[in-house]
């Protein structure tokens, strides 16, 4: 028969592992709690991340836009993305750059300097990209000055010329105007054999707008000046609810849908975005705030009010014995070369 200190010993030991096993369970729920949670926040953030490099790019990087994104490792406090840009050049997609994005629980980037595709190096005065090696088209700024003693003004490019020699190549080519022009006035201007791929807003500072970064260019391309929505988004959800369980059609008149304001209504939401910039005290966003204050009463939806928007420059493609009609004309302040290739006879091209 078992003494009493004994029980009690046995007692003491069977609530001790009692103890340590509801200490261990409670301690992998926290970890899993924890670990769902800042999961849940690290995707969040991803998502923050990836939701203001669409917002950027829909009113910059000059004809330059993602294709894919995916996961860059990341762990319970850390999170990572990459994507890969592709240009658009005459309707063929080529490879323009990949990039990263690292962010934690507590910051880290937010996706502009890290998606930086501007930066490059100078090879006998042009500004190249490292990773494709293929030139950078720049921008011109008309009312370009020096801020200080030491700065150093790039004089513009006229590179039109060169293009003859690119024989059976397809090329992209920004043009900067020798002054603003509507959109009605550049749709006349451009002949039909060109692609005009992206529009520039300008700039109304004296900075050199020839080495700023892609994210601080701002413009649109031809798509986004406006964008679709549901007349009634409620109805539309509801009714493709309904036809997924029936499985049939919408109800076309619940799928509704009207031209909204786009260009005007990122280039205003960019103002609050993270990644803003400043060149030898030139701030590019302000060029934003300008624009708005002069156009954001339009509305744009309308053809008559969108081509009275102004822009100060344009990024062009089309074969390269087609840019000889635009040597001589007199409106073009400065002409850059970007990215080219050779056309083959298996592209499908933008005018044919």
């Amino acid at each position: 028969m078992e003494t009493f200190e004994l029980l009690t010993k046995k007692r003491k030991r069977k609530n001790r592992l009692i103890t340590v096993g509801l200490s261990i369970l409670a301690i992998c729920g926290l970890y899993i709690g924890a670990r769902m949670i800042t999961e849940r926040l690290i995707s969040n953030k991803a998502l923050a991340v990836v939701r203001t490099v669409e917002l950027l790019e829909s009113v910059a990087y000059p004809n330059s836009t993602t294709y894919t994104w995916s996961a860059n490792g990341g762990d319970m406090f850390h999170g990572g993305i990459k994507g890969s840009r592709a240009k658009d050049i005459y309707g063929v997609p080529v490879y323009d750059s990949t990039y990263e994005s690292n962010f934690s629980l507590l910051g880290g980037e937010w996706g502009g300097t890290a998606i930086d595709h501007r930066s490059g190096y100078y090879h006998d005065g042009k500004l190249l990209k490292l990773e494709t090696n293929q030139k950078i088209p720049q921008f011109y700024n008309t009312h370009a000055q020096k801020e200080s003693e030491g700065d150093v003004i790039a004089a513009p490019t006229q590179e039109l010329p060169l293009i003859k020699e690119m024989e059976n190549h397809l090329v992209e080519v920004a043009i900067t105007f020798d002054k603003p022009y509507t959109l009605n006035d550049i749709n006349a201007m451009i002949p039909s054999d060109l692609k005009t791929n992206w529009y520039w807003i300008g700039t109304t500072s004296k900075g050199d707008s020839s080495v700023w970064s892609a994210y601080s260019l701002f413009g649109t391309n031809a798509q986004g000046f406006t964008r679709e929505e549901y007349v009634d988004e409620q109805a539309a959800q509801n009714a493709l609810k309904e036809s997924a369980k029936e499985g049939g059609q919408p109800d076309q008149e619940a799928m509704a849908t009207k031209a909204v304001d786009a260009f005007l209504t990122n280039l205003k939401a960019v103002l609050d975005a993270p990644g803003d910039a400043t060149y030898n005290d030139t701030r590019p966003r302000d060029d934003i705030e300008k624009y708005l204050e002069k156009f954001e009463a339009l509305d744009i939806t309308k053809e008559e009010d969108r081509n009275k928007l102004e822009f100060s420059g344009i990024i062009l493609t089309g074969r390269a014995e087609d840019f000889a009609q635009l040597e001589n004309v007199d409106w073009i302040y400065a002409s850059s070369i970007g990215a080219s290739i050779p056309n083959q006879p298996y592209y499908t091209l933008s005018q044919e």
